[in-house]
């Protein structure tokens, strides 16, 4: 049977998210050709990239999570503009020392949270969907879920990124926090914020619905 084209693919053709374990998730991803850029089968799988991020709910997927084992991954703009970016082949340059803590969650790690700290200000270069250069600034927000995904290409999971086993605790348990000690378990935590999806707004121009 023939591929379905990128306009035919729903949920269903999304293969399994590979998770926490997984040996294949520690490895460090190989760099996309550029030839494989216009290629159906990668157009096909940027397309499931799409699809991915919207079915199971998320800011952002790289390929890896998907069983793709090279380095491109697709981010919502987490401002709420329904921007989609996809990166392939991104270098990543941290322009501050200063760290933003957040709580933050994987969709490959699931049914945990972490507290870790990124740099606040990166400034981000690579290809875009069409294999043109891209580069960009990114700041607070953008600059901690662009890092979180940009991980993922270097075979490296949140966990890896805590500085305390104590920062890692259940999504169960993080929904309590309010109870928790204010100093728990770092001073700050309790009321650091929770990486979130920004619902789209489709009001402004080029929005999409869900």
């Amino acid at each position: 049977m023939a591929p379905k084209d990128t306009d035919s693919l729903t949920p269903e053709d999304l293969p399994p998210l590979v998770t926490w374990g997984d040996p294949r998730l520690a490895r460090p991803s190989a760099p996309v050709a550029p030839a494989d850029i216009g290629t159906p089968e990668f157009r096909r799988r940027l397309a499931l990239l799409r699809i991915g991020l919207d079915a199971h709910g998320a800011n952002g997927i790289a390929a890896p999570q998907l069983g793709w084992f090279e380095r491109y991954f697709l981010m919502r703009d987490p401002s709420g503009s329904a921007a989609l970016v996809y990166w392939i082949n991104p270098e990543v340059t941290a322009t501050t020392d200063e760290l933003l803590w957040t709580w933050e969650g994987c969709l490959s790690v699931p049914g945990y949270k972490a507290y870790v700290g990124r740099p606040s200000a990166i400034a981000v270069r690579g290809l875009n969907e069409l294999g043109e250069p891209v580069s960009r600034e990114f700041k607070g927000w953008e600059a901690h879920l662009f890092q979180h995904e940009f991980d993922h290409l270097d075979g490296v999971l949140f966990p890896d990124r805590v500085t305390d086993m104590r920062h890692i605790v259940t999504a169960a348990n993080l929904e309590r926090r309010a109870d928790w000690p204010p100093d728990w378990p770092a001073p700050g935590a309790r009321e650091a914020p929770i990486r979130a999806i920004a619902k789209p707004d489709t009001t402004k121009p080029g929005g999409q619905g869900s």
